[in-house]
């Protein structure tokens, strides 16, 4: 039995932490990829999100190559199956993950993959950002407790 007790401890210190999910309810499917925010640092493989459907990952701080140097991570989304390394327009949810709180934002780069789409992140207990027509509005940081969700929803037309 002393053996299986440091198994329920790790298994408890994983479950304590939320998740960051995708939700699409929009027509179209699109890609995501998971980045540490650093320079050079590794990136996740490309994750299809159908229409209807959603992605999860627990939430993790990011990690520089195999130092202990920490980052935030960036989950990046493109309608474009190439969208991360061609240009095209990407959604971004960034957050941070430090001791029992996470810090999470939205923002986007070469424009607005999502205009005329409802674009929502809430975590329960906490502000929610909202795009309600896929556009920036401005510089909006939220953060919680570690151990809740970040739901970001992706929906269609408005």
């Amino acid at each position: 039995m002393r053996l299986l007790t440091p198994v329920f401890a790790l298994i408890s210190a994983v479950a304590a932490t939320g998740s960051s999910i995708v939700v699409n309810t929009s027509p179209d499917s699109f890609y995501v990829w998971v980045v540490p925010d650093a320079t050079g640092a590794p990136i996740g493989n490309r994750i299809e999100v159908a229409a209807g459907g959603a992605w999860a990952e627990n939430l993790h701080v990011g990690r520089f190559g195999n130092s202990n140097s920490t980052t935030g991570v960036a989950i990046k989304i493109s309608k474009d199956i190439e969208g991360l390394y061609n240009s095209a327009p990407l959604q971004i949810l960034g957050y941070t993950l430090a001791g029992d709180r996470v810090w999470y934002n939205l923002d986007a780069v070469n424009g607005a993959p999502f205009k005329g789409q409802d674009v929502k992140v809430t975590s329960e207990g906490a502000g929610t950002i909202e795009w309600p027509n896929g556009e920036d509005v401005g510089d909006v940081t939220r953060d919680n407790a570690a151990d809740k969700d970040i739901v970001l929803v992706v929906s269609g037309k408005v």
